[in-house]
């Protein structure tokens, strides 16, 4: 028997942190490096060990029931999403299993997830859909794990959403602009040349900056792209390179130490500028709705919206055109 752990008593066995990143240390007291990231070095953890890892603080889920699904699924497969979307899942998880975590995964009915809708649609519609989804993706690696043969989520009616529809005006996108640090200029400029996600343009290094254009490979879906030079983007590229950045600095937008802005210290400046537009008398807007106005105008332009997107369809551009569409109108005198 080995000897019992003294510190970090939240990982399982065999696992040992050592200089900030995770290892497995087998029986032959050989170190395998995982991963800097807890939740990656815990699925490897998983594969080496063969079994499910769980927190010593929390109770071991029973054996065959939905918790333990839900918690393979939050360790192998969750981590090996976009940031954004493996915060949102845990959680969505931890709102599961307070309902199903104790329940037989095979046990549970389509009529037990049409209640789970109504009772959370209470307090939230949007959130209950979102948490249905995500369990309907944990029932589809279920069946290939073998652990249930059917998913109850399928067929189950959603609540209805109302597509946001807000289209940024000329105007408007200008007036923010002009309140605005020239930080958060120019990456709205760049939000809006390029229809590109926050969180890439965040993470834009400076080697993807090329003679050819700028390479992306998008965080959420994986699209590979290369945005080739125009007039505008050479124009907010140089603008983003003179900002006051140090020598090291691998980002085309950085702090100044050199690392690039948190999605939540960005929120934070991107609030007050909002706070303070709404306080002249504008209409607040959300960041991503730049994205949607790039889109919007780009079809109306006649311009390749879906290749601008980088999505796999034009129905999920369409998403994002269809609800900010509108008519200019001549009116009768």
């Amino acid at each position: 028997m080995g000897r019992r752990r003294t510190n970090n008593l939240d990982l399982p066995p065999h696992m040992q942190i050592k200089h900030g990143a995770y290892y497995f240390v087998g029986r032959d007291k050989k170190w395998i490096r995982l991963s800097e990231d807890k939740a990656l070095a815990l699925a490897k953890w998983a594969e080496l060990e063969g079994e499910i890892p769980f927190p010593p603080n929390e109770e071991k889920p029973i054996k065959g029931s939905l918790g333990e699904l839900i918690m393979r699924y939050m360790i192998e497969i969750a981590p090996h999403k976009a940031k954004s979307t493996y915060q949102g899942n845990k959680l969505e998880a931890e709102n599961l299993k307070k309902v199903f975590s104790k329940v037989q995964a095979r046990a549970v009915l389509p009529t037990h997830i049409a209640k789970y809708l109504d009772t959370r649609g209470i307090t939230s519609q949007v959130r209950a859909n979102r948490e249905i989804a995500l369990l309907s993706h944990i029932y589809t690696y279920g069946m290939r794990w073998g652990v249930v043969n059917s998913n109850p989520c399928i067929g189950v009616a959603k609540h209805k959403e109302k597509g946001r529809d807000r289209y940024i005006m000329d105007n408007e996108f200008e007036g923010v602009k002009n309140i605005a640090s020239e930080l958060i200029a120019i990456v709205m400029d760049m939000a809006y040349i390029t229809a590109l996600r926050k969180g890439d343009i965040l993470s834009l290094k400076l080697e993807q900056v090329t003679d050819e254009g700028i390479w992306i490979k998008q965080n959420k879906t994986g699209a590979k792209q290369l945005y080739e030079w125009s007039i505008g983007l050479h124009d907010v590229v140089d603008r983003a390179k003179a900002l006051k950045r140090p020598i090291r600095g691998l980002y085309l937008f950085c702090t100044r130490q050199g690392k690039p802005y948190s999605d939540s210290g960005f929120k934070a400046m991107w609030n007050r500028v909002q706070v303070k537009w709404a306080e002249q008398g504008g209409s607040r807007f959300t960041f991503h709705d730049i994205r949607a106005k790039a889109l919007t105008d780009a079809k109306n332009l006649g311009m390749d919206a879906q290749s601008l997107a980088g999505h796999s369809s034009a129905a999920m551009t369409e998403h994002y055109i269809k609800q900010r569409e509108f008519k200019r109108v001549i009116p009768l005198k």
